[in-house]
C-alpha cells in the first residue's frame, strides 16, 4: 500500500523523561535559546511562555524567569541561576528560522541540552545567506515595493530606486562598525533628504516625504514600537516601556536628520504632481516587497512563495479594511488575520517556521502603514505634521493589538482539549 504523505509537520518524540539531564545543562540551554529569541525581536511574553514549555520537558523543578528586551534571568530550583544579556538584535530571517526550529525541538524535548546550546550558538554566528550585491539589491527592491504601494508616478519610482540604493549602501558599509548603529537613522535621513532636495524631488515631481520615506524603511523603528506595544498590552510594563522609549528615540533621530537636511538644502518648492502609475501598482508591490525581503533579510531556502503568500494576505486585508475603517485602524485587521494564518502555514510541511512568517507580517504592515501615514499628510516639507504623527501612533497600536489578539486566539485553540 502507498502511504499518503502527511501534509502537516509532526513534532518528534522526546529523547528522555524530565530530570534526565543535568540542571546546569538545562539552564544553559534555556539561557541560550531565550537570548536568541530576544535577539530576533520576539515579545518577552512569547519568550517566557516558550521557555516555560521547554523547561517542563527537561525538569520537574520549579522554573522562574524574567525576560527583558536586552536581558534574560532564570532560576531552576533553588540553586541554578543564569543571567544573560544581549544588545545585538538580528533581522536575518534565516537566523530566525534556525532559532525557531531549535526552540521547537526543545519544546518537544527532542534535542539534548548540549546539542541545543551548540546549535543556537552556531545559528547566532551564521553569516547572511546572500552576499553584498544581493543584499543591496534586496533593499532596493524593498524600497521600490513600498514606494509602489502608495501609487507613485513613474518618475517617483526612479527616485525610490536611486535613494533606496544609497541607503542600502549606507546600511551595508556600516555593518563592520556596530558603533554607528545608534546614529544610522540620522545619517540615512540626512543624506536622503539632501539628495532628494537637490536632485530628486524636481525630477520626481512629488512631495519630499513621498520621495524619501520608502528609502528609510530600515531606519523606521516600527518593529520596536509594535513589539513594545504588544508587551505593554500583555502587562509586561518594564519591557514594553523601555522598548517604546527606544523606538521613539530612534524615530526622533530620524526626524532630526530630516530637519537638518531641510535646513541645509532649503524647502522644496511646490511641485505639480506627475500622473500616478495607477491602482495596479499596489498589487505588483506585494511581489516586489516579497522578493526584496527575501534577499535583504536572507530568508531561508524555499520560503519565497510563503513570504509572498503571507505578505499578500496582510497587505490586502489591511487595504480592504481601510475601505470600511479609519486608515489608522486597518492594521488591526491585517494583523489579526495574518498572524493566525502565518502560524497555521508554519505547520505545513515545507513551510518556513512561524517566526519567519510573523516577522514578514510585521515588515509588510509596519513600514507600509508608517509610510502611508507619512506620505498622506500635508504638502512637501511638512515633515513635522502633528496629525500625521498621531495617526501613525494609532496605527502602531492597532497593529500591536491585532497581533496580540491573533497570538491569543492561536494559543487558546492549541490548548483546547480534544472532544
Amino acid at each position: 500500500m502507498f502511504k499518503v504523505p502527511r501534509a502537516f509537520k509532526t513534532p518528534p518524540p522526546a529523547l528522555a523523561p524530565p530530570d534526565h539531564y543535568d540542571l546546569g545543562d538545562v539552564a544553559a540551554m534555556l539561557r541560550e535559546i531565550g537570548t536568541a529569541l530576544i535577539e530576533v525581536a520576539q515579545p518577552v511574553q512569547v519568550v517566557e511562555a516558550r521557555l516555560i514549555d521547554m523547561a517542563g520537558k527537561y525538569t520537574s523543578e520549579p522554573v522562574q524567569l524574567a525576560a527583558l528586551p536586552t536581558m534574560l534571568l532564570l532560576q531552576i530550583g533553588t540553586e541554578v541561576v543564569e543571567l544573560a544579556g544581549s544588545i545585538q538584535p538580528s533581522g536575518q530571517f534565516d537566523m530566525a528560522a534556525r532559532v525557531d526550529e531549535i526552540a521547537a525541538l526543545a519544546e518537544a524535548g527532542a534535542i539534548t541540552p548540549t546539542d541545543a546550546v551548540a546549535a543556537i550558538r552556531a545559528a547566532r554566528s551564521q553569516p547572511p545567506r546572500f552576499g553584498t550585491l544581493s543584499t543591496t539589491l534586496g533593499y532596493v527592491l524593498t524600497t521600490v515595493g513600498f514606494g509602489m504601494s502608495v501609487d507613485p508616478s513613474w518618475r517617483g519610482l526612479l527616485a525610490h530606486l536611486s535613494l533606496g540604493l544609497v541607503v542600502g549602501v549606507i546600511m551595508l558599509t556600516s555593518r563592520p562598525l556596530p558603533g554607528l548603529a545608534p546614529i544610522l537613522p540620522t545619517i540615512s535621513a540626512l543624506v536622503v533628504t539632501l539628495l532628494a532636495t537637490w536632485f530628486v524631488v524636481d525630477v520626481a515631481r512629488d512631495g519630499l516625504l513621498r520621495v524619501i520615506t520608502p528609502a528609510l524603511i530600515a531606519t523606521l523603528p516600527g518593529m520596536a514600537l509594535v513589539v513594545g506595544s504588544i508587551e505593554l498590552a500583555g502587562s509586561r510594563i518594564i519591557a514594553g516601556a523601555s522598548r517604546l522609549v527606544y523606538g521613539v528615540a530612534q524615530l526622533a533621530l530620524m526626524v532630526y536628520g530630516v530637519v537638518v537636511g531641510v535646513q541645509i538644502a532649503g524647502q522644496v518648492s511646490p511641485q505639480t504632481p506627475a500622473p500616478p502609475m495607477g491602482s495596479w501598482s499596489f498589487f505588483v508591490s506585494i511581489a516586489v516587497i516579497a522578493v526584496g525581503l527575501y534577499l535583504y533579510l536572507s530568508a531561508p531556502p524555499g520560503s519565497l512563495v510563503w513570504l509572498l503568500l503571507i505578505i499578500a494576505i496582510a497587505m490586502l486585508t489591511q487595504s480592504a479594511a481601510g475601505l470600511v475603517l479609519n486608515s489608522a485602524h486597518s492594521g488591526f485587521a491585517g494583523a489579526i488575520v495574518a498572524i493566525p494564518l502565518a502560524m497555521f502555514f508554519a505547520r505545513i510541511r515545507g513551510a518556513p517556521p512561524a517566526m519567519v512568517l510573523t516577522l514578514a507580517v510585521f515588515w509588510s504592515l509596519v513600514p507600509g502603514q508608517l509610510a502611508f501615514m507619512s506620505v498622506s499628510r500635508g504638502p512637501a516639507g511638512d515633515y513635522l505634521n502633528q496629525s500625521g504623527i498621531g495617526v501613525a501612533g494609532a496605527a502602531i497600536i492597532s497593529i500591536a493589538l491585532g497581533t496580540l489578539a491573533g497570538w491569543t486566539l492561536v494559543r487558546a485553540a492549541g490548548r483546547r482539549p480534544a472532544a
